[in-house]
């Protein structure tokens, strides 16, 4: 999976003339569909699970969908239109930590020592991977 994603980001630069709302949407709709897909052979029931979200649930599949992974997503296709995928991909592994750290700041979470320990091991990585340019 981590190489088709790869991949997927490398063949991306090659986009870079389509509009990044159409990229976004493209990628999302496919990966809607194949998600789903998969849901429905592993866990079964798809449609009654979907019916069954709390309010709270989709608040927080708004936040983490609409919110972050759009914004992310849009970004990083802007910056291919700029500059190499060597480059804006180290930058696209703070995403969970952004993340992260708008969920604390908006509800109000206590991050755990497994969440502030990856977000250090992320932003390490980043830094390392910079500096060495």
């Amino acid at each position: 999976m981590a190489f088709f994603y790869g991949l997927s980001q490398v063949f991306s630069r090659y986009l870079k003339e389509l509009d990044v709302k159409f990229t976004n949407a493209f990628m999302g709709l496919i990966g809607f569909i194949i998600l789903i897909i998969i849901s429905q052979l592993f866990e079964g029931n798809v449609i009654h699970q979907l019916v069954n979200i709390d309010i709270s649930g989709w608040i927080a599949v708004l936040y983490a969908g609409a919110i972050i992974s759009i914004f992310g997503h849009m970004m990083m296709f802007y910056l291919y239109k700029f500059y190499p995928v060597g480059m804006v991909l180290p930058f696209y592994a703070l995403f969970p930590v952004f993340g992260l750290l708008l969920i604390f700041l908006i509800f109000r979470e206590i991050p755990t020592l497994i969440m502030v320990t990856g977000g250090i091991i992320v932003i390490t990585s980043v830094f390392l991977l910079n500096k060495t340019r």
